[in-house]
């Protein structure tokens, strides 16, 4: 990011497209420049189109506060891996000191059970609403009953018998009811005990 395309995008609001020229080399790449890609005191173009603005980010685009400002930024906005780290040791710090009192007892009970998704009796942390397909108040129930019904229609229609209850097939008819089979089986069993 080079200053010039920080200055220039701040000044522009959502929506818009501008063609902006830097010819001062300190908004650009230096007097220097990047030697092979970018010619010592270069002047640039810079087609520029604001799609979309992120509010509360503590930007302005005020010449007043660009003195403030980094090339992508506050300056006291982190940037390294230490100092990232240290504003998060520090913001982790201020989080504890301003940590409501933890409650002991029933009275713990009493507000971990208030602030619990439970069965969609409450909200959830968020305090975000869930669908009513994803609430298991809904859910849950209609699972049941579905569950349910194919259990009943199983049982009825003699997918589902009891354990040890003899049951007979068309083939079992068709031996049963054949006195050729039938005779032949005896025989079988006969000349077995012999």
């Amino acid at each position: 990011m080079i200053p010039g395309f920080d200055v220039a995008i701040r000044s522009m609001k959502e929506g818009e497209r501008a063609s902006v020229r830097i010819s001062d080399p300190k908004y650009g790449y230096g007097e220097a420049g990047i030697p092979p890609f970018v010619p010592p005191n270069a002047q640039l173009e810079l087609d520029l189109e604001v799609l979309n603005i992120e509010e509360s980010v503590g930007l302005s685009a005020d010449p007043a506060e660009m003195g403030a400002l980094g090339m992508d930024g506050p300056i006291n906005r982190p940037r390294t891996p230490a100092a990232i780290a240290a504003a998060y040791e520090q913001r982790m710090k201020q989080k504890a000191m301003n940590q409501p009192e933890e409650k002991e007892g029933i009275e713990w009970v009493v507000d971990k059970v208030k602030n619990s998704y439970f069965f969609g009796l409450f909200e959830g942390e968020t305090g975000q609403e869930a669908p009513w397909y994803l609430k298991p108040s809904i859910t849950f129930p209609i699972a049941f009953l579905v569950v349910g019904a194919a259990f009943w229609a199983s049982l009825a229609g003699g997918a589902i018998s009891e354990r040890g209850m003899p049951t007979t097939d068309e083939l079992d008819e068709i031996i049963i009811s054949s006195d050729f089979i039938r005779s032949t089986v005896v025989m079988a069993f006969s000349a077995m005990e012999m």
